[in-house]
């Protein structure tokens, strides 16, 4: 009766595995967001001083530390050249690098135990934090294989790989991110035109219109893949940063980015350089060509 009927269009087994994996990834990547902020916040109660020795007290050698001396009182107990030795062998580090470490947080521990809030409960805690970073940690890195795996396995669909492959070499889209954005847009041919492309990931701006009424505050729809949104947003973010050495990632966007912060807000800047990201995406699985800087 009606010829207009949307049907559903189911992707390939292989697909919704792969899209299936990689929600678990950023599912445990919250997770692990959220341990490592609880944690940081019982280790300021705990031990203060300890974040101003180690900066990242997710290193190696911070968490076997914590793991072996949890409170400031364990560390004043113990031997000091012996805790040199344990922590350099512990980050594979020479114990020179470790008494630069340790000597001064140390010190910090005699001042801890006296204005820190040493508790047993907190030392449990933060012992079970650590546990469950490192499993999580284990967990994602596990996840990380076997996406790995399920894309370079003989059954996986080869166009679906080559336009993985395509996106990763992009500057500021790795491995995962170009993975997850295949796995959510499923079959790029379904894709007609730029705009149907950005309107997926829901960067399209919303139309508010009543009348003869057009509104001229219009925010992103939001509609679409909730997942590749976010993975187009660290990716948006990743190419507009520069590298260690000063260098821009991607000369082009940057410089797309400072042009529009002149007279936008950082966020509205960040949501063009979203937008423009999908056209270059759009284009280079089009055309099934490399990414090139023009």
């Amino acid at each position: 009766k009606y010829q207009d009927v949307k049907v559903s269009l189911v992707p390939e087994p292989e697909i919704i595995t792969l899209r299936m994996l990689c929600r678990e990834y950023f599912a445990l990547a919250d997770n692990l967001t959220d341990c490592k902020h609880r944690f940081m916040n019982d280790l300021r109660l705990l031990f203060p001083g300890f974040l101003d020795v180690f900066k990242n007290p997710f290193s190696v050698a911070a968490l076997k530390l914590l793991k072996d001396y949890p409170s400031p009182k364990a560390m004043q107990n113990c031997d000091l050249d012996q805790l040199v030795s344990d922590i350099a062998q512990g980050s594979r580090r020479s114990e020179k690098w470790a008494r630069e470490k340790i000597v001064p947080l140390y010190d910090y521990a005699h001042i801890a135990d006296a204005i820190g809030l040493g508790s047993i409960a907190l030392e449990e805690k933060l012992k079970t934090m650590i546990m469950t970073i490192e499993s999580i940690s284990h967990g994602m890195k596990q996840l990380e294989k076997t996406i790995r795996n399920q894309v370079e396995s003989t059954a996986f669909p080869e166009h679906f790989r080559r336009n993985i492959h395509l996106l990763d070499a992009m500057p500021g889209i790795g491995f995962l991110s170009a993975v997850t954005l295949i796995a959510e847009m499923g079959d790029f041919s379904r894709f007609r035109s730029p705009k149907a492309f950005v309107a997926f990931f829901g960067v399209d701006p919303t139309v508010k219109e009543s009348g003869k009424f057009k509104g001229n505050q219009n925010r992103m729809s939001k509609r679409g893949s909730k997942l590749g949104r976010r993975v187009l947003f660290t990716s948006a973010m990743a190419s507009i940063r520069k590298s260690r050495k000063g260098v821009a990632v991607n000369p082009v966007l940057k410089d797309y980015y400072e042009s529009k912060i002149v007279s936008k807000k950082k966020k509205v800047a960040l949501v063009a350089v979203m937008h423009k990201l999908l056209q270059y995406i759009f284009a280079v699985l089009r055309d099934q060509k490399p990414y090139e800087l023009r």
